[in-house]
């Protein structure tokens, strides 16, 4: 008879044969060990737990270069030892249980050693040792666990490491889903396996709850209470939302602004999470929406890093890490295109018209950001904050086009021979000739003198009612002499 084929405690029928008789009573006190009793075997795994956390090394070693570290992580749960036995003839006076010890995260020494000390226990009594055997690896694998593993447990193969953390993850959620918790929402008791644990907080509450509420914020689109419900959780989550809404946040961490764009698109609850209880539609409609309300905050805080993708069908919010590259990659659709124009990307030497905010006058800076920047210390928290707001290379270029237009006007003011086209805003100098002008650029005629635009006529200058009456020559060499 198989271990699939016994029967509970109260049915069991003990046979006579004594080796028998040992491995029914092991399998009715080791609730995972797997018999064969045709054939006198039988398996178990030993689970391997460090509560502190084991640190598991993905490293990278050549032939000549040292070693090379990839990737490091914690874990709590361990590849179980893998013990198989079988009782041959002669067992136990004559012959010793055929014994077989594996396991993944150990080095074959140390499975050596603890095989040696199984096959002891049977020197030592020369008895039935089948029962001594699993409760010797089952103490060694709580009690001297730190001494059965390295230090650090050192893997090059790629898959292997993946594997460890795999097993961690599956482990946790069994030991969970076996463990009973009281849902703070409900009251009431639920086994892990109809709770939902979250990770930062570990705070428990029951799959009906939080559908419950979740759904609810969902539907209404307050997608933003999609987190842990616990009172300090939801007071901390708050002040976090708070303290990314403040400007200096992104300038003076040392994180640095790609990390807190990272950070801040991140839910605060995975979708593996939100599918032990929510719709596939529900979960779809919540990353569409928190994703939409976190680039609402960036472009806010940050309107020259924010760009949407100009693809039809693809409204991808794009965040620029690096302002002063006009080449853009949406990463939905792999669309590149230039900032500036928002068309397919082209050389950097072929000119385009910039589209958007850009097009506004100065980028889009208030005129008291670009006359206080250049007031402030280098490298000053306000300095800081408008390069992050708008870009360095923006504001130079601005304020350059600032002071340009100041200049003018101080020309303009102390009466120089430069004018304004009032048609298309073009800058004419007058070197001779009266004062009826026609801009070269657009066609507009206007008064040299008074600025007004006017017609393909002289009215403006013979008409009495004007305020440039008799003033076609004002202003030329010559004329006030012979007056």
């Amino acid at each position: 008879m198989k271990e699939d084929e016994a029967l509970s405690n109260n049915e069991i029928e003990f046979s006579e044969d004594p080796n028998i008789q040992e491995l029914q009573s092991c399998f009715l006190i080791f609730d995972k060990l797997k018999v064969d009793y045709d054939n006198l075997s039988g398996s178990i795994e030993v689970p391997l737990e460090v509560e502190e956390g084991k640190q598991i090394d993905l490293i990278q070693q050549g032939e000549e270069e040292p070693v090379t570290t990839l990737a490091t992580k914690k874990v709590r749960f361990l590849s179980p030892l893998k013990f198989k036995f079988n009782l041959p003839r002669g067992y136990p006076t004559d012959s010793p249980p055929l014994i077989d010890l594996k396991c993944s995260v150990l080095k074959q020494e140390k499975i050596e050693e603890l095989e040696q000390s199984l096959l002891q226990l049977w020197k030592d009594y020369k008895d039935r040792v089948v029962f001594s055997l699993i409760d010797h690896l089952q103490e060694q694998s709580q009690s001297f666990v730190d001494e059965l593993l390295p230090s650090v447990i050192k893997v090059s193969n790629f898959e292997e490491y993946n594997d460890i953390l795999a097993f961690d993850v599956y482990a946790k959620e069994e030991y969970f889903s076996n463990q009973t918790f009281t849902c703070d929402i409900c009251q009431v008791v639920h086994r892990g396996v109809n709770c939902t644990q979250f990770d930062k907080c570990s705070h428990v509450f029951c799959n009906e709850c939080l559908e419950g509420y979740f759904t609810s914020s969902i539907v209404q689109g307050e997608v933003d209470k999609v987190h842990c419900p616990d009172y300090q959780c939801t007071k901390d989550h708050l002040a976090a939302r708070d303290e990314i809404m403040k400007l200096e946040t992104w300038t003076m961490k040392d994180t640095g602004v790609k990390n807190i764009v990272e950070e801040l698109l991140t839910p605060p609850v995975s979708s593996g999470k939100l599918k032990r209880f929510l719709s596939p539609d529900l979960i779809q409609r919540y990353q569409t929406l928190f994703k939409k309300n976190q680039f609402e905050i960036i472009g806010k805080l940050l309107p020259s890093r924010l760009v949407k993708c100009p693809r039809i069908g693809c409204d991808e919010a794009i965040f620029r890490e690096d302002l002063n590259e006009k080449l853009v990659m949406c990463p939905r659709c792999k669309y590149a295109f230039c900032n500036d124009c928002r068309k397919s990307y082209h050389a950097r030497f072929k000119p385009c018209v910039k589209v958007g905010g850009d097009d506004a006058k100065y980028g889009g800076i208030p005129i008291d950001d670009l006359e206080a920047y250049n007031h402030m210390p280098q490298g000053s928290h306000e300095k800081k904050i408008l390069n992050a707001k708008y870009g360095r290379n923006k504001i130079l270029k601005a304020i350059d086009e600032y002071q340009m237009d100041k200049l003018f006007e101080q020309m303009l003011r102390q009466g120089s021979d430069l004018k304004e086209c009032p048609g298309c805003g073009a800058v004419i100098e007058k070197f001779e000739g009266c004062n009826k002008m026609k801009c070269s650029e657009c066609l507009t005629c206007f008064c040299f003198n008074c600025g007004t635009q006017t017609d393909n006529s002289y009215d403006h200058f013979t008409d009495p009612r004007s305020p440039c009456y008799k003033l076609l020559f004002f202003g030329m060499p010559g004329i006030e002499d012979d007056e």
